[in-house]
């Protein structure tokens, strides 16, 4: 339970601060950063109401005060007040701050839950970007290869995406069309679920065949799924083959 309530405080921080804790293996960080983001969320929507209720209270009484005495306000209709006071909140920084933070919780909350990203609150990853700059710090580990903040995103919502189709598609068995082309042989595997080890250039071993993954793209439901493969010359053999089990013997 410890490990998870310090993966709760700790997943705010960027990846490079927590790869310098040395906890990765202890701490729970995909539970840990759903709770997190969820409690932000929800700190923040009611840091909202609370600033609602203040704000747009306190200027409209204000407004309402100066009209009855005379103020400036007293040529404009009461309602027009209120509506005034709600405008000039919404248009407020700090709206947009804590609405902001409501955001960043539910993508958190849905990268960790669906994708197994663990994200950092955007103002610390913005600290931590903003020294390597200033500091000219080369990148280092798994940010040489870590994607930027939109393809991150793009990543997140697709993926989720994804599974809502998965969701809505009853589970069918592989459907395999064979097809040659200037004497070679070309398979396409229609499926009705993603297979997320199957990225290209990946070997695939049907049978006693092994294919080169060329390409992936979406189909038609149920079988949304479609991954074209060529057939090689000679097999391959090595433990980064994916072994498919065919439904059905290719010749």
């Amino acid at each position: 339970m410890w490990r998870l309530a310090l993966g709760i405080f700790l997943c705010i921080l960027p990846q490079r601060w927590r790869d310098a804790l040395r906890l990765n293996e202890s701490v729970p960080w995909e539970p840990a950063t759903v709770l997190s983001g969820f409690v932000e969320s929800l700190l923040a929507l009611i840091l909202l109401l609370y600033w609602y209720s203040r704000s747009v209270t306190t200027w409209a009484a204000n407004a309402l005060d100066s009209a009855l005495r005379g103020g400036p306000e007293s040529a404009v209709p009461g309602q027009a007040i209120g509506f005034s006071a709600l405008v000039l909140w919404i248009l407020h920084p700090l709206t947009w701050l804590i609405a902001y933070f409501i955001l960043e919780g539910l993508v958190r909350l849905l990268a960790a839950a669906f994708t197994d990203q663990i994200f950092g609150t955007f103002p610390l990853a913005f600290i931590d970007w903003f020294y390597g700059k200033a500091t000219r710090r080369p990148p280092e580990g798994d940010s040489l290869h870590t994607p930027g903040t939109r393809a991150q995103l793009q990543s997140v919502f697709s993926t989720l995406k994804e599974k809502i189709i998965v969701s809505r598609l009853p589970e069918l068995e592989d459907e395999l069309v064979e097809s040659t082309r200037a004497g070679e042989s070309f398979v396409k595997i229609h499926a009705s679920r993603p297979k997320p080890e199957w990225v290209p250039p990946r070997v695939v071993r049907i049978g006693d065949a092994y294919f080169r993954l060329e390409q992936l793209s979406p189909g038609k439901s149920p079988r949304p799924f479609v991954f074209a493969l060529r057939r090689l010359a000679a097999g391959v053999p090595g433990r980064s083959v994916i072994l498919y089990q065919a439904p059905r013997t290719l010749n």
